[in-house]
């Protein structure tokens, strides 16, 4: 049964959407990158806890400005702070 015009639309916009997240994501961990390589060089830490609390409190207010959830807002700080974190510990090994 094919889908009515309406839905396929949602989905290509939806589709588009989903790129720019990706596109953006990728771009948050190069600076997250380099970060790494900096905080190396100055003989930091790789992780600093009060800075992700900062980051999870900043996601939590953007998404409050756009009416999403306080849950959704930590499951998608804890998805992108996760993988920053790997990625950057790979700079300390």
């Amino acid at each position: 049964m094919p889908e009515a015009p309406e839905t396929e639309e949602l989905r290509t916009q939806i589709e588009a959407i989903d790129e720019e997240i990706i596109d953006l994501i990728a771009t948050r961990m190069e600076i997250a990158d380099e970060l790494a390589k900096a905080k190396r060089r100055t003989s930091q830490g790789y992780w600093d806890e009060g800075k992700e609390r900062e980051v999870i409190q900043r996601y939590h207010e953007l998404c409050e400005e756009v009416s999403l959830s306080e849950d959704e807002a930590r499951q998608i700080a804890e998805v992108i702070l996760h993988i920053s974190k790997e990625r950057q510990k790979h700079f300390f090994e």
